[in-house]
């Protein structure tokens, strides 16, 4: 662990390389962050477990803090080894915030990355911190390893960058599976799953959008019932059943029934007959025969339950009284038959009759 004296030394070794000034000491920090970078790089190689490597990493980022500090406010833009290198042990230890922080200076002066690396800054960026992202999302949908917003403020910062479709799709699907964890974002997920598909046709979400989509119409079928149960329902007139209350005109003094039909309770004006209603409990009501009138009681009145109608059995069949041709046939030769029995047993009785005794 550095002390805080060193680490300010450093910074400012780091803040005079960026200037005209340049003079051997500052060229001899250099070296040496060089040469620690290098004695770090060794012992990370010796260790196998990944967890306890980015433990270590962690452990180690501190020596660097103000040399990075001091590269950043110099802004300077030359060629820095170990502040790429930081980058992405910042990425390994999950201090995404730092490492965006230092990832917008490298994009923007366009650093190399190194002999070990083909790809650019923005690429690399996105691909080691997309990649345990998705790794996790495939164990576990509920919690989020990496925050939506840092996710999108790395999708700002290669916004304008050279990178290829699969690599942007990535990004795009990592920032729809963390919207996707929560139910008040997940129309922006599926914009952003459909957003990654139509970069990358082989990018894998599309189960994903057909889950999500049938998701977010449920969701919208279940607003409007949710809005009219908060708003009470119905119409605001009050509209009364006839089965619950029977309303009554009285006219010279004999109250007649109205049509039958929902009645709307209304307040009348001016000189005009009152109308009252009478229910239909056993309790009477008051009826008003004139404005201004004196008030009587009226029974209330019973009405009672109407029978349904008896269901009339209906036959199927053709109509009574109807014979089909080939019925008509079979009873003609029917007949005839009969008649040709009947001939033969008369002809029998005659001849026996006529025999000799």
């Amino acid at each position: 662990m550095l002390t805080p004296a060193r680490r300010h030394f450093e910074s400012v070794m780091a803040q005079n390389r960026g200037t005209a000034a340049n003079t051997m000491a500052d060229l001899t920090a250099y070296e040496q962050m060089l040469h620690r970078l290098r004695i770090d790089k060794n012992r990370f190689r010796g260790i196998q477990n990944n967890k306890l490597k980015a433990d270590t990493k962690a452990e180690a980022l501190p020596n660097y803090q103000g040399w990075v500090d001091g590269v950043l406010a110099s802004d300077s833009g030359q060629a820095d080894e170990v502040l790429t290198t930081v980058m992405l042990w910042h990425v390994d230890a999950g201090s995404i915030a730092e490492a965006l922080r230092i990832g917008e200076y490298v994009i923007r002066h366009h650093l190399s990355m190194g002999d070990n690396f083909q790809r650019t800054a923005a690429v690399v960026l996105m691909d080691e911190i997309c990649d345990p992202v998705l790794s996790h999302f495939k164990a576990s949908q509920s919690d989020v390893p990496v925050s939506v917003d840092l996710l999108k403020a790395l999708d700002g910062l290669t916004a304008n960058e050279d990178v290829p479709e699969a690599v942007r799709a990535k990004l795009w699907k990592c920032i729809g599976y963390t919207l996707r964890t929560n139910p008040e974002t997940l129309d922006e997920a599926l914009e952003y799953l459909r957003k990654a598909i139509a970069e990358f046709s082989e990018i894998g979400v599309k189960r994903d959008i057909e889950i999500l989509d049938r998701l977010v119409k449920k969701a919208a079928s279940n607003v409007p019932e949710s809005n009219k149960e908060l708003n009470g329902g119905g119409n605001s007139g009050a509209d009364i059943p006839r089965s619950a209350v029977t309303a009554m005109t009285v006219i010279n003094g004999e109250s007649v029934p109205l049509a039958a039909g929902p009645v709307v309770l209304t307040q009348e004006s001016g000189n005009a007959p009152a109308v009252d209603l009478v229910a239909t409990d056993s309790a009477t009501v008051p009826v008003i025969a004139e404005a201004g009138g004196a008030e009587a009681t009226v029974p209330a009145a019973e009405t009672p339950a109407a029978e349904p109608a008896a269901k009339t059995p209906v036959k199927r069949g053709r109509p009574a009284g109807t014979k089909t041709a080939a019925g008509k046939t079979k009873t003609s030769a029917a007949a005839a038959k009969k008649t040709t029995g009947t001939a033969k047993a008369r002809t029998g009785a005659a001849a026996k009759t006529a025999k000799p005794q």
